[in-house]
């Protein structure tokens, strides 16, 4: 296990007050909180646990980098991130510096259809060399693993070691609204016209991708009881899914991403979900 989480003594949980009294905004209640926010078991076999203050370290650092680049309200920033513990950290600093959110999905993350965008973050950065945004480079698994690792264009960023030279506190303006409602604002980029999608899927990659009757995907997350379960391999951070995940920190509950495809979840990664204690479907 790899844990990255910290206990706090003491902790609030979400809505509570400090020792003054006060009380706390969205991003101090997960700052406080000592109960893991997020618990990944798809990170090549190991399991990494982040705290809630961990967590908000993370995108406090995540937060004042975008604000040393140049990045802040009024700025766009796509991410074209697969579903992991640092996109979902990431995807927090954006929300705590307040930046306009725009998802590229697994039908759209093509640099001509992204639309007018100030960042990409992409753990895919060759792809967008050409475009003429700000781009950084995140890589997957441990805290050691940096995007330098692989072939990087000359001028992206890599955000895995950058954003650990930056402070632990943040102290930009909160945004003025709640987490959910600065979720509600994101959006994924436009799926192409029909006649540029290409040839029919096979069966096999309709299998992977199930839709509903419209053809809309289906969503790979189910919320429990205690928590929600997010089935992460070859799934890609979307709108649905990280509003789902917003939801879920605002309620004082974590996330756990399983090696699972969908939320029909096999055996071992059921044993997983049992094992985190997050209890039954509640909707």
């Amino acid at each position: 296990m790899v844990n990255l989480g910290t206990n706090l003594p003491g902790g609030a949980a979400r809505g509570g007050n400090d020792p003054s009294g006060r009380r706390l905004t969205w991003f101090e209640a997960i700052a406080a909180s000592p109960r893991p926010a997020v618990v990944d078991h798809s990170a090549g076999g190991d399991r990494i646990e982040l705290s809630g203050r961990v967590l908000a370290n993370w995108a406090a650092k995540t937060a004042n980098l975008l604000d040393v680049e140049g990045h802040g309200p009024g700025s766009t920033i796509l991410v074209d991130l697969p579903l992991g513990w640092k996109s979902l950290a990431l995807l927090l600093g954006a929300a705590r510096a307040g930046v306009q959110v725009r998802f590229a999905t697994a039908s759209s993350s093509a640099p001509a259809e992204s639309g007018p965008v100030d960042l990409v973050v992409s753990g895919t950065p060759g792809a967008w060399s050409e475009h003429p945004a700000d781009l950084w480079a995140v890589s997957p698994g441990t805290l050691q693993t940096s995007a330098a690792d692989a072939e990087l264009p000359s001028h992206a960023l890599d955000y895995a070691a950058e954003v650990q030279m930056q402070a632990d506190q943040c102290h930009l303006p909160l945004p003025g609204t709640s987490l959910p409602s600065l979720a509600e604002s994101w959006e994924n980029l436009p799926a192409p016209p029909p006649a540029e999608q290409g040839p029919e899927v096979t069966t096999e990659h309709a299998a992977r991708h199930p839709t509903d009757d419209a053809g809309a995907a289906l969503p790979r997350w189910s919320h429990r009881e205690r928590g929600l379960v997010v089935a992460a391999a070859g799934g890609r951070l979307d709108r649905a899914t990280a509003r789902a995940v917003v939801e879920t920190w605002d309620r004082g509950h974590p996330v756990v991403l399983v090696p699972e495809q969908d939320t029909d979840l096999s055996g071992a990664s059921a044993r997983l979900v049992d094992a985190e204690r997050l209890g039954s479907q509640s909707r």
